[in-house]
């Protein structure tokens, strides 16, 4: 009936996997990078029915070596190399994830996936509400900048693949968010974009083991405490709020409150929404750009319920709407970071 047309949008998960106890008897501390590796060979271990495919992911280990050493423990049946066409692997995946597999995806860099945009947002997006059949995939997009590695390999793709339904978008921003946020990307009936920020792989290294509550990386995680704004960021964009908030609570003696978005499709902002309640003022940090930018949807979905809680109009900080540049110093201009957050957080609030 038309009445229940969007409850068919998503298909109801029912998997839920018995994860082994983890066998370390300490937690290790890993990269971000080598948390995910974790987690994907967990995955093949524990789930007979995963693959996990992508370009030169096998022996190579991929661009950022995050498959490494799976090919070898798993073989070439469950860690596929892929032809260097995004449309064809995407579809080759799709076939597999409604015939019984579980299959993840990486891209090689996530600027790629617009080369298979249709088979990520139309065939496989849309596929449980044309037939009812569930599409269980998980795309891996190395995302962001930061490596000078110029326009087709910095973007940050969020928005665009956000505004079709029927996908799901984790974008962690800790090894221990990462390695949580792929197994519950995993076992979850619907296709999922999984956001990885290469400049995320190694700059961070923190103690990981399993968690019982992996499942809670599709609700919003309170960074620190405050009760002057709320800032709402994720990915890389968590480490240089963070600073920015520091430094203005060491000079101005401003507490403001941060929270990682870490899941953007369902978007669960109730706990947000309590904090503007508190804090009365509104800040979201995005490394995506400012046109059309899912900062502002953001901004919207909390504005339209609690205009009249906020003392001050709200403030977006984002990337520019420009080509990300080549040179390291363009680059730095072109997307916030711990000072250009900063100043511009300065400059908002005495404007008050």
């Amino acid at each position: 009936s038309p009445e229940g047309l969007i409850d068919d949008v998503y298909a109801k998960t029912n998997l839920e996997i018995d994860w082994k106890p983890a066998k370390e008897s300490a937690p290790e501390a890993v990269t971000f990078a080598q948390a995910i590796n974790r987690a994907l060979d967990r995955i093949l271990s524990e789930s007979p029915e995963s693959i996990i495919m992508g370009q030169d992911i096998a022996d190579y280990g991929g661009p950022f070596k995050v498959t490494k050493g799976l090919f070898q423990e798993f073989g070439r049946n469950r860690v596929i190399n892929t032809p260097i066409c995004e449309s064809a692997m995407v579809g080759y995946a799709t076939g597999l994830a409604v015939n019984g597999h579980r299959p993840i995806v990486e891209f090689q860099f996530a600027d790629f996936a617009t080369d298979a945009t249709t088979q990520i947002t139309l065939n496989a997006g849309t596929y449980h509400f044309r037939s009812g059949a569930k599409a269980p995939l998980v795309y891996r997009f190395p995302c962001g900048g930061g490596l000078t590695f110029g326009s087709f390999h910095s973007q940050d793709l969020e928005a665009l693949y956000l505004h079709i339904p029927g996908t799901k978008f984790l974008y962690p921003s800790t090894p221990q968010d990462a390695f949580d946020g792929l197994l519950a990307a995993y076992e979850d009936d619907n296709p999922v974009i999984f956001f990885e920020h290469k400049n995320l792989y190694n700059l961070l290294k923190s103690p990981i083991t399993f968690n019982p509550n992996y499942r809670n990386i599709w609700q919003p995680a309170l960074r620190r405490p405050g009760d002057y704004a709320t800032v709402v960021t994720y990915g890389e964009m968590t480490i240089w709020a963070n600073e920015a908030i520091e430094y203005l609570k060491e000079e101005y003696d401003l507490e403001c409150e941060l929270w990682d978005l870490r899941a953007l499709n369902p978007l669960n902002l109730q706990s947000i929404q309590d904090s503007v309640a508190k804090t009365g003022r509104l800040v979201v940090i995005t490394e995506s750009r400012r046109n059309a930018g899912f900062s502002a949807e953001l901004v919207s979905r909390i504005v339209e319920n609690q205009f009249f809680d906020l003392e001050a109009p709200p403030l977006r900080i984002t990337s520019k709407d420009m080509p990300v540049p080549f040179a390291a110093e363009l680059e730095a201009d072109y997307r916030p970071n711990a000072n250009s957050i900063l100043a511009s957080m300065i400059d908002w609030l005495e404007a008050e």
